[in-house]
């Protein structure tokens, strides 16, 4: 779509019907162009599905253009260390200071049914460009939201810490922990096992720190990393990195490779990268599957027990993350 496609699509709009628009449009669209009452939000359409940019919706107001951040989300498929009643009364919280002191945000909807949180603000851009418009807006939600992330990290340090003393983590060497993975009796030793041996590794790698660690009932092991890496390969990648161990017997398919990439996509737009790490390989489904979603913008990066065995016996797991990285993001 080019910008006069952008605005033809605009001028027929209805006013109860979003218009999608791609980024790359955005800027060729003046305050002038938006017939008033109707809302513009900002995603692609790949594969017949949108792919939203941002959760909000942009709209002309007199002499600007402001947006309206929508935050409706589910406690369902919430994984933040903080709950997410508290991660939002803390963003709530931000809006309204930054109202009280530049009067350029307004919450206008909070609504807390038990399953979801529905909040709204709308922010004044002062911009009659859509383009600079949406930029302002996506900075300042970024900016509202950067106490409550700030909390959802040092909580889930503290937490990871206080598992790692009661599980007894650190006792044991690398090199005996891949030993237990492999020749465990039991699923929840060798799961134990195999949850230390991960964060270990994550925590070799300088400004990487293990913030969350959760082992579930079906085996899968769940770590959440935050990224402060100086490393220009990792540097480039979101603030949160996801790994998910699967304690298989099996090799792992397109349907874990799948959902895990939807939890990924749930973490608010703070993690766009993830290790999926099957000790006992990947099927070839998971090879087509990475083919297939190769232009977006989440990176499932695959990880085997024979990747994580170099690099315990090599003593440089941050090369093979690299390199896996590498391979993933050429797929």
């Amino acid at each position: 779509m080019d910008g006069a496609e952008a605005k033809a699509l605009l001028k027929i709009a209805y006013e109860d019907e979003p218009v999608f628009l791609p980024p790359s449009v955005l800027d060729k669209i003046m305050l002038d162009d938006i017939p008033d009452e109707v809302m513009i939000e900002v995603g692609s359409l790949r594969d017949g599905v949108m792919y939203l940019d941002w959760s909000g919706r942009l709209f002309k107001d007199q002499d600007q253009i402001k947006g309206e951040a929508d935050y409706t989300w589910t406690r369902k498929y919430w994984y933040s260390p903080i709950g997410l009643e508290h991660y939002l009364d803390l963003v709530r919280r931000a809006v309204e200071l930054r109202n009280r002191v530049h009067g350029d945000v307004e919450v206008t909807n909070y609504n807390d049914d038990g399953a979801y949180i529905h909040m709204t603000f709308v922010i004044s851009t002062r911009k009659k460009n859509l383009g600079k418009a949406y930029q302002h807006v996506k900075v300042l939600c970024n900016e509202l939201e950067e106490i409550a992330e700030k909390a959802s990290d040092e909580a889930g340090k503290r937490l990871s810490e206080i598992a790692s003393r009661l599980s007894g983590w650190g006792r044991q060497s690398l090199d005996t922990l891949v030993n237990t993975v492999e020749k465990a009796s039991s699923n929840d030793e060798r799961g134990r096992s195999l949850e230390e041996l991960i964060s270990q590794l994550f925590e070799t790698i300088v400004g990487f720190t293990v913030t969350d660690r959760i082992r579930t009932a079906t085996e899968e092991i769940d770590i959440a990393v935050l990224n402060d890496s100086n490393d220009p390969r990792f540097k480039r990648e979101s603030a949160i990195l996801l790994a998910e161990c699967k304690n298989w017997s099996d090799k792992c398919g397109k349907n874990e490779f799948v959902l895990f990439k939807e939890k990924i996509e749930n973490r608010s737009n703070r993690c766009s990268l993830g290790f999926l790490i099957s000790w006992n390989g990947f099927k070839d489904t998971v090879t087509k599957e990475m083919l297939r979603g190769s232009r977006e913008h989440t990176l499932v990066v695959p990880m085997t027990g024979k990747d994580i065995r170099a690099a315990v016996r090599d003593s440089n797991f941050s090369d093979v993350l690299a390199l896996c990285w590498q391979k993933a993001i050429t797929t």
